[in-house]
């Protein structure tokens, strides 16, 4: 029997030592310690049981090195706590951990051995009912983000664009609300400096601001907000934007929004991609009287994502302390395949990997003033992994990428960090299917779990069954 096609891991991350959920051995709870916290997103397109989840040191070609393993499996090796939804799935070593389909986030959590340091790389091994392992690799402060050849010898689609499904986040452990610089064992590409997120019965209208705290300069990548609105989610998205002490406001920056749990529009997210300076700041929300709250999280649900960088050329007329240092920004475009029809595109595996279909970007960038580079504009079309490099960008610069596939056209700005790195973008065209809301009800009125461990009554919504609604991409299809 060979798995379904489409079975992948789109997303393997560190996520840091930031609770205490397993301990070492056999034992899968609290023992006192902070764990090492990882989080995979894993798209099943048919029901799948899970036998095992193995985490393993690595070298960059995610081969075992170190003999660090972390295992779900009955073996000798310390347990891999696996969270969903919040919920643990087993508090011993198991046979398996049950089966599951559609779009699946799992928080992992391993008892730490002293290897969780930044620069080690750590891959992910997921063993299906036939034996079929799918392996992805990831690091600490280095984080992987592409297409990499695996163990197993299967080459995977990542989401590159490193976006957390909304249930992704009420899964997690509540965290406090306040603010963290970015500490030297988090990634450099973007992690947590705040996060407001828990799992509570939330309520409309923060009765305060949340503020983030930055001891330096920061480089904004993300921030969210959470809009459930008694279940009535929001008409369209807003905005959102920080005011430092002085009252000076860096944004608004337009949301994009997703529906959570059927809800349209609750989850708002902007991508500023901008530099701030050192300050406190308080986070603004066009439309707080939709925005959620709880006696937790009074200020609002809301997390950022950042890293520090060594200067704000947007802000500084001098030279000093800037580079000329050049990075490369890095674009990703993920379609599906040739296929005659939607629903051939979710159910025969056509969604698999890029099709040989090259598709062109248009990048152009405007170097910071201190810089003797000109603006540019460059062309490239992706290869067959479905990725294209725009390589030697100043340090400050701001860029806009452009594509389209057909007619749809997605457009996506940012900007290089100084000293400069790799940029990640992706661009989604490929076709979803989601349940109208009383569907969804239904639905999930009469899932279960059966005598033999399975999970039933959640059928996948794929694009062209009766009464799914399709996403505007899968007009584009077959390509």
């Amino acid at each position: 029997m060979l798995p379904a096609m489409g079975t992948d891991i789109s997303l393997f991350e560190w996520m840091g030592k930031d609770t205490d959920k397993v301990g070492t051995w056999d034992n899968g709870n609290p023992d006192g310690n902070m764990d090492g916290h990882f989080r995979i997103d894993l798209f099943l397109p048919d029901p799948t049981e899970i036998k095992s989840v193995l985490l393993y040191t690595a070298d960059e070609n995610a081969h075992p090195v170190g003999g660090q393993f972390w295992d779900t499996a009955t073996t000798n090796y310390y347990i891999l706590g696996v969270f969903d939804q919040g919920t643990q799935l087993y508090h011993n070593h198991v046979p398996s951990l049950g089966t599951f389909s559609g779009d699946m986030q799992f928080d992992l959590y391993a008892a730490d051995s002293g290897w969780f340091e930044k620069g080690n790389w750590f891959g992910i091994e997921v063993t299906l009912e036939d034996g079929t392992k799918i392996t992805r690799l990831t690091s600490i402060g280095e984080p992987f983000i592409g297409p990499s050849e695996s163990p197993s010898g299967q080459l995977g689609n990542p989401d590159v664009d490193g976006k957390s499904k909304i249930e992704g986040i009420l899964q997690g452990d509540s965290k406090s609300s306040g603010s963290e610089d970015q500490s030297p064992d988090q990634e450099d590409s973007g992690t947590a400096i705040f996060d407001s997120w828990n799992t509570g019965a939330v309520d409309n209208s923060p009765t305060c601001s949340p503020i983030l705290t930055i001891s330096k300069p920061h480089m904004i990548t993300y921030i969210d907000t959470y809009h459930w609105n008694f279940g009535q989610g929001t008409a369209s998205g807003g905005s959102i934007s920080l005011q430092n002490g002085d009252g000076e406001i860096f944004g608004p920056w337009p949301v994009e929004t997703e529906s959570a749990s059927g809800v349209a529009n609750a989850w708002w997210i902007a991508r500023p991609n901008e530099v701030i300076p050192e300050g406190n700041y308080i986070i603004i929300d066009s439309q707080p009287e939709t925005w959620s709250q709880n006696s937790e999280s009074p200020c609002g649900l809301t997390k950022v994502e950042g890293y520090p960088v060594q200067a704000d050329p947007a802000t500084k007329d001098d030279t000093e302390g800037q580079s000329e240092s050049k990075g490369t920004v890095r674009a990703y475009i993920a379609v599906d395949g040739q296929c005659d029809s939607p629903i051939e595109i979710l159910t025969s595996g056509c969604d698999e990997g890029l099709p040989d279909i090259p598709v062109e970007l248009t990048f152009t960038y405007i170097p910071p003033a201190y810089s003797d580079s000109t603006p540019d504009t460059l062309r490239e079309m992706t290869d067959e992994n479905g990725m294209a490099y725009f390589k030697d960008v100043p340090a400050g610069s701001k860029f806009i990428l452009k594509t389209a596939v057909k007619t749809m056209e997605k457009v996506q700005e940012g900007s290089m960090p100084d000293p400069a790195g790799d940029v990640y973008f992706s661009f989604d065209y490929r076709c979803k299917g989601s349940y109208p809301e009383e569907e969804r009800k239904r639905l999930e009125q009469i899932a279960g779990v059966g005598p033999d461990g399975r999970i039933t009554g959640i059928v996948t919504p794929v694009c062209g069954m009766e009464g799914v609604i399709c996403s505007p991409e899968c007009s584009l299809y077959p390509l």
